[in-house]
């Protein structure tokens, strides 16, 4: 524990960390500085606080919290140096580099500093001592990515070194089979850049004809190596990839995480270490607040985040943007945005080695456990009959992909069919688009779940209530949810509506009407309480009215639709604004989410919508349902009471899980997804039996008399 411990009273003392935390200690100095002296790395927690002050169990607490203390090296200095003396260090790429690099290296005590030899395999069985410094002057992508290959194919650890951009970027460092090695570092590159051409020309420059660097900034980026090289052999530190600034003397560093299309073992790291986010090689690439339109509340922060287009690199169609909202601060907005990136950057994508191939039949005659396709809940008997439907019915002898996930229900492995889980060319035929619901990430596996349970649940209680047009009664604006829209209710009508469902969780539906557009949309959310939920599904229903901003501007649109192939589901722009006039009568053509917010641009489509939404009677929040907790095992009581099975699929990619996340998709075969409007779910008769078991309808209704008017929502 390296602190800094100043005497200020008989019974105080003054703690200053390497870190800048500063603290007042309720202790004599002496025993303070005893004590702290104690933490060495030979005892354990429970042995420090032995006999101690009960206060002292906060003090370790806040000294792990700001870096103090971290869990005991294996190694101690002799160790340290003993490493260093068995390692080999081998120097190639420029001379104007290695030359300063051989003087930094030759002091510390290595076995040997010298040049690699041309063929660097011949180095093979050499590699636990050895390690190589590739040190260019300019990018050399080509000469590094050759130099990375051959180091894979031997297990020899390297260390690159080269110059771009006016700096020099070391590392990282690269142990083959376990980190993230120069491939990673040029794939990440190439799909975080503003202009991927810009990064395949400095793979194709070739070595300059005159030196770019002086002799002190050589030196100095030198010393920089050597130092990080030292702490990284010793087992000290791992070096990350870090640009030096020979100008400012400046060090910025930042994490390559392994790319998921070659995964490899990766420790899980902590999430508030924020390693996804980085320009230049993140997953997420670009943060940004989005500012709110007049007359929206000035509270709700709106985070939107850019995510590298893995498209580049591979069969990997990820969504290029995310949101997360928050009605506290802006750095919860971008949590929550974080954390919706990671979600669809997980969910964009199965890799074909997860999967196997059969019918349901086939999987159960080899023992394998399968999900019964006759329990989901899909597409009726007259759909598969229509002319022109696009899927096909997946019945028991039906081939198709199928990926393994797990049932919380039963604790045992379960086998599902891909398709409801991601995009992908892996069957015969198309059966279904993946279910929307049910995507979620969070910092654990059961988190993930947890959140994705509450997903599943809520689209499946919205397209109950939105396809049998119950018209529920609204709620009162409680004063807490007021004063967080008190500056726009003059610019925007607020409804929020209970949804009523047979599991006894809180549900709540907001919408939110722009006065001057007409524009409708409405957000849901599921809470175990009511009122959180409604602040949730609040901030849904008030971001989407940016989309339909988006939506609205012809030239923001057209330049969308040239980056987002989806896109092109949506009609042209219509200053007008009467997409109703756009879309077929029957909406057989909403064929995306999206389209249905550009539908509800019409203002004609609000008013179709009003009665089961708007104009409705008023309700008391008294005696709606609620959970003790916000915990997978309150969701899943109420769920599995009714009959249900919780499943989910890891959908967690090595990458995430490095920066500390987990990713998954939630499914209880036989409940509704959301959908869009052109291919509804009408699926085994659950939205007619619900209709009459939640008191909507005196009857089943037929499925020719279900609401296919779009949802505003998206």
């Amino acid at each position: 524990m390296d602190v800094e411990i100043y005497d200020l009273a008989q019974d105080m003392c003054f703690l200053v960390t390497p870190n800048g935390g500063q603290f007042y200690i309720s202790a004599p100095g002496p025993e303070f500085r005893a004590w702290a002296a104690r933490c060495d790395g030979t005892v354990t927690r429970s042995e420090l606080l032995a006999g101690m002050a009960p206060e002292y169990a906060e003090v370790v607490d806040v000294l792990q919290g700001d870096g103090c203390l971290r869990p005991a090296r294996p190694t101690d200095e002799a160790e340290r140096a003993a490493r260093t003396a068995r390692t080999r260090v081998l120097l190639t790429g420029s001379p104007m580099l290695t030359g300063p690099l051989t003087d930094a290296l030759s002091t510390t005590g290595y076995a040997c500093v010298k040049p690699a030899p041309e063929d660097l395999s011949a180095l093979d069985g050499h590699g636990h001592d050895t390690v190589l410094v590739a040190a260019f002057a300019y990018p050399a992508y080509t000469e590094l990515a050759r130099i990375d290959a051959v180091c894979a194919r031997i297990g020899l650890r390297w260390l690159p070194l080269r110059r771009e951009r006016g700096r020099a970027v070391l590392g990282p460092a690269i142990t083959p089979g376990r980190t993230a090695d120069f491939a990673d570092v040029l794939d990440r590159r190439i799909c975080a850049a503003h202009d991927p051409r810009v990064v395949e020309a400095m793979r194709a420059a070739p070595e300059p004809d005159s030196p770019r660097l002086r002799g002190g900034d050589a030196r100095w980026i030198s010393a920089q190596a050597a130092a990080c090289l030292e702490r990284w052999v010793t087992g000290e530190a791992a070096v990350e990839e870090m640009d030096l600034d020979p100008r400012d003397l400046g060090r910025t560093s930042r994490t390559v995480l392994p790319v998921p299309t070659r995964p490899r073992p990766v420790v899980r790291g902590d999430a508030e270490a924020d390693l996804l986010v980085d320009e230049q090689v993140g997953v997420v690439t670009g943060v940004q607040e989005i500012a709110p339109s007049p007359g929206m509340p000035s509270r709700l922060r709106v985070c939107a985040v850019d995510v590298a287009d893995m498209r580049r690199v591979a069969d990997w169609p990820n969504d290029r943007q995310a949101f997360g909202t928050s009605w506290t601060d802006f750095d919860a907005a971008r949590r929550s945005a974080v954390g919706e990136a990671v979600e669809r950057y997980c969910g964009s994508r199965l890799p074909d080695d997860r999967l196997r191939h059969g019918s349901y039949a086939q999987l159960r005659r080899a023992g394998v456990p399968a999900l019964d396709p006759r329990r989901l809940h899909l597409y009726s008997r007259r759909q598969y009959g229509t002319e022109g439907f696009p899927f096909a019915p997946l019945t028991t002898d039906a081939e198709c992909a199928w990926v393994e996930g797990r049932s919380w229900t039963t604790d045992a492995p379960v086998w599902v069919p891909a398709f409801l889980v991601a995009h992908g060319e892996h069957d015969p035929v198309a059966y279904s688009n993946p279910l929307v619901a049910g995507v979620a990430a969070g910092v654990s596996e059961e988190h993930a779940v947890t959140s994705g349970l509450e997903e599943v649940i809520e689209r499946d209680t919205t397209m109950l209530w939105w396809a049998n047009a119950a018209r529920l009664p609204r709620l009162p604006v409680p004063d807490r949810i007021r004063d967080l829209v008190a500056d726009s209710l003059d610019a925007y009508a607020v409804t929020l509506i209970h949804l009523d469902n047979e599991f006894g969780v809180p549900v709540i539906a907001a919408a939110v009407r722009d006065r001057a557009t007409s524009w409708l949309t409405l957000g849901f959310a599921t809470r175990p309480d009511p009122q959180d939920a409604a602040e949730k599904a609040l901030a849904e229903g008030f971001t989407l009215h940016h989309t339909c901003h988006y939506l609205d501007d012809e030239k923001v649109l057209t330049d969308g639709q040239a980056e987002l192939p989806h896109l092109d589901n949506l009609k042209p722009h219509r200053t007008d604004r009467r997409y109703l006039d756009s879309y077929r009568a029957d909406f057989s053509d909403v064929r995306d989410l999206l389209c249905q917010q550009q539908l509800h641009l019409d203002p004609r489509a609000g008013e179709r919508v009003a009665p089961w939404v708007l104009d409705l009677p008023t309700r008391s929040w008294d005696g709606l349902p609620a959970l003790a907790e916000r915990r997978l095992a309150a969701y899943r009581e109420r769920v599995e009471d009714r009959g249900f099975e919780v499943i989910s699929v890891d959908l967690t990619t090595c990458d995430v899980e490095a920066a500390g996340f987990s990713a998954a998709h939630t499914l209880v075969p036989g409940l509704v997804s959301n959908f869009p409007a052109g291919t509804p779910m009408w699926g085994d008769g659950r939205i007619s039996r619900a209709g009459v078991r939640l008191g909507w309808h005196t009857r089943p209704l037929a499925e020719e008399e279900f609401n296919v008017f779009p949802l505003p929502h998206a």
